[in-house]
Protein backbone atom coordinates (compact mmCIF):
# COMPACT_ATOMS: atom_id res chain seq x y z
CA UNK A 1 0.00 0.00 0.00
CA UNK A 2 1.35 3.45 -0.91
CA UNK A 3 2.03 5.96 1.83
CA UNK A 4 2.02 9.67 1.23
CA UNK A 5 4.17 12.06 3.17
CA UNK A 6 3.05 15.64 3.51
CA UNK A 7 5.93 17.99 2.84
CA UNK A 8 6.17 21.47 4.33
CA UNK A 9 5.02 24.33 2.12
CA UNK A 10 8.44 25.67 1.18
CA UNK A 11 7.90 26.33 -2.50
CA UNK A 12 4.44 27.79 -2.82
CA UNK A 13 4.05 29.44 -6.18
CA UNK A 14 1.62 31.54 -8.11
CA UNK A 15 -0.74 30.30 -10.82
CA UNK A 16 -1.12 32.60 -13.81
CA UNK A 17 -3.66 32.00 -16.59
CA UNK A 18 -3.04 33.21 -20.14
CA UNK A 19 -5.40 35.69 -21.78
CA UNK A 20 -7.05 33.10 -24.01
CA UNK A 21 -7.39 30.26 -21.52
CA UNK A 22 -10.94 31.17 -20.46
CA UNK A 23 -11.92 31.65 -24.12
CA UNK A 24 -10.70 28.14 -24.85
CA UNK A 25 -12.57 26.68 -21.90
CA UNK A 26 -15.80 28.40 -23.01
CA UNK A 27 -15.23 27.17 -26.58
CA UNK A 28 -14.89 23.57 -25.36
CA UNK A 29 -17.93 23.90 -23.08
CA UNK A 30 -20.11 25.04 -25.99
CA UNK A 31 -18.79 22.22 -28.19
CA UNK A 32 -19.98 19.69 -25.57
CA UNK A 33 -23.63 20.74 -25.96
CA UNK A 34 -25.44 18.76 -28.68
CA UNK A 35 -27.20 20.61 -31.52
CA UNK A 36 -25.29 23.86 -30.87
CA UNK A 37 -22.74 25.71 -33.00
CA UNK A 38 -20.87 28.93 -32.34
CA UNK A 39 -22.16 31.80 -34.46
CA UNK A 40 -19.66 32.25 -37.28
CA UNK A 41 -20.29 34.74 -40.08
CA UNK A 42 -17.81 33.77 -42.78
CA UNK A 43 -14.75 31.90 -41.58
CA UNK A 44 -13.35 30.09 -38.57
CA UNK A 45 -11.34 33.13 -37.44
CA UNK A 46 -14.61 34.82 -36.59
CA UNK A 47 -15.41 32.09 -34.04
CA UNK A 48 -13.39 33.98 -31.45
CA UNK A 49 -15.78 36.93 -31.83
CA UNK A 50 -18.61 34.64 -30.75
CA UNK A 51 -17.04 34.46 -27.28
CA UNK A 52 -16.41 37.58 -25.22
CA UNK A 53 -14.90 37.27 -21.74
CA UNK A 54 -14.68 40.25 -19.37
CA UNK A 55 -12.86 40.20 -16.04
CA UNK A 56 -14.51 42.42 -13.42
CA UNK A 57 -14.19 42.74 -9.64
CA UNK A 58 -17.28 40.60 -9.01
CA UNK A 59 -16.09 37.81 -11.32
CA UNK A 60 -15.91 36.75 -14.92
CA UNK A 61 -18.65 37.81 -17.34
CA UNK A 62 -19.03 35.63 -20.44
CA UNK A 63 -21.00 36.45 -23.60
CA UNK A 64 -21.58 33.62 -26.08
CA UNK A 65 -23.26 33.87 -29.51
CA UNK A 66 -24.56 30.57 -30.90
CA UNK A 67 -26.83 28.94 -33.47
CA UNK A 68 -29.05 26.04 -32.49
CA UNK A 69 -30.81 23.31 -34.46
CA UNK A 70 -34.43 24.18 -35.27
CA UNK A 71 -35.70 21.14 -33.37
CA UNK A 72 -34.30 22.31 -30.00
CA UNK A 73 -35.92 24.43 -27.31
CA UNK A 74 -34.27 27.84 -27.06
CA UNK A 75 -34.76 28.14 -23.30
CA UNK A 76 -33.54 24.64 -22.46
CA UNK A 77 -30.52 24.87 -24.75
CA UNK A 78 -29.56 28.30 -23.41
CA UNK A 79 -29.74 26.99 -19.84
CA UNK A 80 -27.54 24.00 -20.75
CA UNK A 81 -24.96 26.34 -22.29
CA UNK A 82 -24.96 28.59 -19.21
CA UNK A 83 -24.50 25.65 -16.84
CA UNK A 84 -21.77 24.04 -18.94
CA UNK A 85 -19.79 27.28 -19.25
CA UNK A 86 -20.15 28.12 -15.55
CA UNK A 87 -19.17 24.62 -14.42
CA UNK A 88 -16.18 24.26 -16.76
CA UNK A 89 -14.67 27.69 -16.06
CA UNK A 90 -15.04 27.37 -12.29
CA UNK A 91 -13.77 23.78 -12.28
CA UNK A 92 -10.70 24.45 -14.44
CA UNK A 93 -9.70 27.85 -13.04
CA UNK A 94 -9.93 29.70 -9.74
CA UNK A 95 -12.26 32.32 -11.24
CA UNK A 96 -15.84 32.95 -10.12
CA UNK A 97 -18.31 33.23 -13.00
CA UNK A 98 -20.59 36.18 -12.30
CA UNK A 99 -22.73 35.84 -15.44
CA UNK A 100 -23.08 33.87 -18.65
CA UNK A 101 -25.08 35.64 -21.35
CA UNK A 102 -26.20 33.47 -24.26
CA UNK A 103 -27.31 35.15 -27.50
CA UNK A 104 -29.12 32.88 -29.95
CA UNK A 105 -28.11 34.53 -33.24
CA UNK A 106 -29.72 32.00 -35.53
CA UNK A 107 -30.95 28.52 -36.23
CA UNK A 108 -29.74 25.89 -38.63
CA UNK A 109 -31.53 23.15 -40.54
CA UNK A 110 -30.42 19.87 -41.97
CA UNK A 111 -28.92 16.79 -40.49
CA UNK A 112 -27.99 16.81 -36.83
CA UNK A 113 -24.31 16.06 -36.51
CA UNK A 114 -23.89 13.63 -33.63
CA UNK A 115 -20.92 14.50 -31.48
CA UNK A 116 -18.86 11.49 -30.40
CA UNK A 117 -19.23 10.46 -26.78
CA UNK A 118 -15.82 10.20 -25.09
CA UNK A 119 -14.99 6.83 -23.60
CA UNK A 120 -12.36 5.76 -21.14
CA UNK A 121 -11.47 2.58 -22.98
CA UNK A 122 -7.86 2.00 -23.94
CA UNK A 123 -7.35 0.66 -27.44
CA UNK A 124 -4.78 -2.04 -27.84
CA UNK A 125 -2.64 -2.01 -30.86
Amino acid sequence: MAKFKKLPNVNEGKIVYGNGIVDGIVFLAVQEIPHVELFVISNKKMARNAIVVKFEKDGVHVDVAVKIHFSQSVADTSFKIQEAVRHNVEAMTEYHVASVNVAIKGIFFGEIEEKPVPTNEVKEG
